[in-house]
């Protein structure tokens, strides 16, 4: 399981509600699954939509890898304890916020999490997500993970040599749900090459022009190798000789 804010709250909740609550994804794939566990997102809309702020609702998500499979009391169980603790010690008449829970074909499960962003009560912003909340957040996942065997992100099995930056990663999983061919990137070139060098035991696949100059007889240096710079003497009978054929 893996607990995620995303960095965004101006705009319209209302738009963002409705994708929310849509039947296709951001990839225009129907969904297999919406189903509202939380609240209601259209209250949360306009709640959010009301408020002066520029940041006017946060939003964030519980995804759980497809060979997780968690039941619903376990996602109840979760989502119970991200409610103590994002909004510790206030009343629920205080806060308003919706789960909708999405489910791939594949078995993945994400929870969206949608929240108008203040204090009813106060009427003053309130932020369940400010800059550091991974130390809030990330005992509750460590907790569920190490509980159920869930799939942990910082688990050393799963990770891999180079991982792709998140919007990358977000388009290449877009293109791969609609069908569409994925074109690997400059990162992940480098990367296979340097994993090819690893595998070969330090040595890559010889360049073009050290495979023509075998070819031909000439001796190349070898890689990372570097010959000596000429002598002196070398470099002026070079140069004489070099006179000679001129003339």
């Amino acid at each position: 399981m893996h607990v995620k804010f995303i960095a965004r709250g101006t705009g319209s909740a209302k738009a963002a509600a409705d994708h929310l609550l849509g039947e296709r994804d951001a990839a225009g794939k129907p969904r297999e699954v919406v189903e509202v566990r939380r609240g209601d997102p259209d209250t949360v809309a306009a709640v959010a939509d009301s408020l002066e702020f520029e940041q006017k609702y946060t939003s964030g998500v519980i995804a759980c890898a497809p060979e997780g499979q968690p039941p619903d009391a376990q996602i109840e169980a979760v989502l119970d304890q991200f409610e103590q603790t994002a909004w510790a010690r206030l009343q629920p008449n205080r806060y308003c916020w919706s789960a909708a829970e999405h489910r791939e074909r594949g078995g993945g499960v994400h929870v969206h999490l949608f929240a108008a962003r203040c204090d009813l009560e106060t009427g003053k912003s309130l932020n369940i997500a400010p800059p550091g909340w991974q130390k809030t957040f990330g005992p509750l996942r460590d907790a569920f993970n190490h509980e159920h065997g869930w799939s942990r992100p910082d688990d050393p099995a799963r990770a891999r040599a180079q991982q792709q930056p998140e919007h990358r990663a977000y388009i290449d999983a877009a293109k791969l749900r609609a069908g569409l061919a994925v074109e690997p990137g400059p990162r992940e070139a480098i990367r296979d090459y340097l994993v090819q060098r690893v595998e070969r035991g330090g040595r890559a696949e010889p360049s073009r022009r050290r495979r023509r100059a075998e070819g031909s007889g000439t001796r190349s240096a070898a890689p990372g190798q570097l010959r000596d710079p000429p002598r002196p003497r070398e470099r002026a009978a070079v140069a004489a000789e070099g006179s000679f054929v001129r003339a």
